[in-house]
């Protein structure tokens, strides 16, 4: 399960908001609220799942600073269900899409807390369960909510708050699976469209679908195309300083693959050169370059991304070990890679972590989660920039949603 999908079934996996003015920058300060300084803002989502994952309450904080210090649930707004946060930078509102009420709801932010604008029902458009929603904006006035449940692209009129049309995107969905999943971190910018990877599981989410698919979508016509992969599994996306983009698959999947090879592609890494809108038909074996379970792709500077490995020393799976057990151990280890050099990929002496991935990019800048087992708290950690990797801010729960709203 993606990760708003799989945290419901007990996977441990696994991300709406008040102002915290003064989020401190040493680690461990607790940011208060204070005077409006008219600086930056930004909103802040975590979900706090409850013992056995099947229920999870969604938290927002709205901060002024990214780069260290905690926020307490104390100091958070509650927005009840699940639900996840959009928006484009800088125009002092977000979006809520929530999954439990299938609404989505305009938030600015009022003397430090977000404030209920408006709010849209989806029901009408068909749309009875969202599991995995994506939105990408043509400006600030102009959205797509992509629900490849219903295999639909809702563009909304972000300003009336209505649905202008619906877009069927419905060849996006793998045959083989139940669900099909939108890639880690959304759409990437190719060529003069859009494109991200799609992936498919089981109902249960215990198998993972052979084959991903290429999604092409231009927000200014709402015309998509959708190609084939060379390799199953593909969920998260990296950009490289030449314009090539590079794919790689979930933790999640080499969890599956590695108690069950039957029920999930080996994980693997694929390449879309700039210029080019088909990936390379040669792909990297990810687990045959660390030696073990292999996933994710996290943004780095210069060329370098970061990977996920399972460590066999920290984890040693027993005859009946599951693939949630493997996926929320505390036993994935940090590798650094450089995108264009695979062989040269080794691990950092870093504190090993869960799984489960969420990337965020901010100011120009990537943010992933390090979260605890069972992801009881999250530390943001920055992997671009000067002395990246570095800790920023840590909150409850596992982070869903960064977004700098002034």
């Amino acid at each position: 399960m993606k990760w708003g999908a799989r945290w419901p079934l007990a996977t441990a996996c696994l991300v709406c908001l008040p102002l915290m003015a003064g989020c401190g920058s040493d680690p461990g300060e607790s940011g208060v609220e204070g005077p409006d300084d008219g600086g930056p803002r930004y909103a802040v989502a975590s979900r706090v799942e409850d013992n056995d994952f099947t229920n999870s309450t969604m938290f927002v904080w709205v901060v002024d600073d990214l780069s260290g210090g905690s926020v307490s649930l104390g100091e958070a707004t509650e927005l009840p269900g699940r639900g996840s946060i959009w928006g484009v930078p800088r125009t002092e509102v977000f979006y809520v899409v929530s999954s439990e009420e299938l609404t989505v709801s305009k938030y600015g932010v009022a003397g430090g807390k977000p404030e209920l604008e408006a709010r849209l029902g989806l029901g009408a458009a068909g749309i009875s369960f969202l599991l995995g929603e994506r939105m990408v904006f043509d400006g600030p006035d102009r959205g797509f909510l992509f629900d490849l449940v219903s295999g639909q692209a809702l563009e909304l009129d972000l300003a009336a708050m209505e649905i202008t049309r619906s877009i069927d995107v419905s060849d996006a969905r793998i045959d083989s699976a139940d669900y099909t999943f939108l890639g880690e971190p959304g759409f990437r910018e190719h060529g003069g469209r859009l494109v991200a990877p799609l992936y498919g599981t089981s109902a249960a989410f215990d198998r993972v679908a052979s084959e991903s698919k290429v999604l092409f979508f231009d927000p200014t016509d709402g015309s998509i195309e959708v190609k084939g992969a060379p390799c199953g599994g593909l969920y998260y996306t990296v950009k490289s300083p030449s314009g090539d983009i590079h794919w790689a698959s979930d933790p999640y999947v080499a969890s599956i693959f590695m108690v069950d090879p039957e029920r999930a592609p080996a994980p693997c890494m694929a390449r879309m050169a700039a210029g080019q809108d088909e990936l390379d038909t040669s792909v990297v074996a990810l687990n045959d370059v660390t030696g073990g379970p292999t996933g994710g792709l996290v943004p780095g500077s210069d060329g370098v991304a970061y990977l996920r490995v399972l460590d066999s020393g920290l984890y040693s799976p027993s005859a009946d070990a599951t693939h949630l057990e493997a996926f929320s151990a505390q036993g994935w280890q940090t590798w650094r890679i450089e995108l264009d050099d695979p062989g040269s990929a080794e691990p950092l002496d870093r504190q090993p972590l869960a799984g489960g991935i969420k990337v965020f990019e901010v100011d120009d800048q990537a943010y992933v989660n390090e979260s605890t087992a069972g992801f009881g708290s999250t530390t943001l950690v920055r992997t671009t920039g000067e002395g990246a990797p570095a800790r920023a801010l840590t909150m409850p729960g596992a982070t869903w949603g960064v977004l700098r709203v002034r």
